[in-house]
């Protein structure tokens, strides 16, 4: 309801702005096309990035104007519709094989096919409205009423940990009764979960944060939610890891002692509770943290227990991903490995080194970064 309302409050405004420029500055008459395509750009920027928002303006501007083209050329009915639609498509594809672009142009000839009568003298004023509505539009959305950078992250990411929580929640079950086809039912489960909303949630934010003069404050608070972010990333690619390895361990009969389920269990409520609170301070541990720790130390009780190979990858893998969410709730690399030590001094060592694959493509933070899942400033 927060987002939605906010979106109202844009889409009202930009409407409203969109109608008086049009109106009063550019001295169209009737500016009908400019409020709408404002709202429209509006309501693709929730879910979309900038690009794509840009996409839209000039799809609408290029449609409008062809249709207004074809229809003086072509006149008005059922059979010129089809045939304004079917150029106006295929021009937009020779522009750009862009999916936005293209269905805008396609759908702003159809409207202009329908609803309006041929007129040469209109196609100016139309074309200038699209501009109007959509530059209004990214004004009101990105620079004057901006949604909050750092909600969006959190928005996206929260169904992501529920359902990792949900998988390492099953994996400690599966380990408890031995059952290596609930194993593979989870790692396929966590083998399907798409991380791309929150990478293009991400992508957002930061657009908004460089563009508006609103968020510019929330920069730094930005800069450690990403890393966190890209950390619980890497926390998945982890997690399916420890299913792979859990279920060859039941499968060849390896050991698989009680405090390896209880770890997993542990991580699914440091995931859980990650975003909810941060604590830079080891000697005040948030609610995910002492999760995380609980995992390190039950992590390292299996490795003592005499695990054999699958069951040690299981270990180090639960230590990798309790290291990273104790990153990703506020606390330095430097101080995580350190506290790591402390709990899991036989573990093996980085987790960059150790697993590459989990890795790719993420670069490693520098120091110093602010809290990472923290509540927005």
């Amino acid at each position: 309801m927060r987002l939605s309302l906010l979106v109202a409050v844009q889409c009202g405004v930009a409407a409203a702005v969109a109608w008086w420029v049009a109106k009063d500055l550019i001295h169209n008459p009737q500016p009908l096309f400019a409020p709408a395509v404002a709202v429209g750009t509006i309501a693709s920027s929730v879910s979309q990035r900038f690009r794509r928002t840009l996409l839209l303006i000039a799809g609408v501007a290029v449609g409008i104007a062809l249709g207004d083209l074809l229809v003086s050329w072509v006149g008005q009915g059922y059979v010129q519709i089809g045939v304004i639609v079917a150029v106006a498509i295929l021009v937009a594809v020779l522009l750009s094989d862009e999916g936005a672009f293209v269905t805008q142009v396609g759908g702003s000839a159809l409207v202009i096919a329908v609803l309006f009568p041929a007129r040469t003298d209109i196609a100016l004023p139309r074309f200038l409205d699209g501009v109007v509505g959509g530059v209004v539009g990214i004004l009101v959305a990105v620079v004057v009423l901006p949604l909050h950078p750092i909600y969006r992250i959190r928005r996206a990411g929260r169904p992501l940990l529920s359902q990792m929580s949900a998988g390492l929640d099953r994996l400690a079950d599966a380990a408890l009764a031995r059952d290596a086809e609930l194993a593979r039912q989870v790692l396929d489960r966590l083998r399907r979960l798409d991380t791309s909303e929150v990478e293009t949630a991400m992508s957002a934010a930061d657009e908004v944060v460089r563009i508006s003069p609103l968020r510019w404050h929330n920069q730094s608070a930005l800069q450690g939610w990403r890393h966190g972010a890209i950390l619980m990333i890497r926390s998945l690619l982890h997690s399916r890891d420890v299913a792979l390895n859990l279920e060859r361990a039941i499968r060849d009969g390896e050991p698989v002692p009680p405090s390896l389920a209880e770890a997993a269990r542990c991580l699914a409520e440091a995931a859980r509770t990650v975003s909810t609170g941060w604590s830079p301070s080891a000697s005040r541990p948030s609610r995910s943290q002492r999760a995380a720790m609980s995992a390190l130390r039950l992590a390292q009780e299996a490795l003592r227990s005499g695990l054999r190979v699958s069951g040690i990858n299981v270990a180090n893998e639960l230590t990798i991903i309790a290291v990273n969410t104790i990153r990703a709730s506020g606390v330095r690399k430097r101080d995580a490995e350190s506290l790591r030590r402390e709990l899991a001094p036989d573990t093996a060592g980085e987790s960059g080194e150790r697993h590459p694959a989990s890795d790719r493509g993420q670069p490693e933070p520098g120091s110093g970064l602010p809290p990472a899942m923290g509540e927005p400033s």
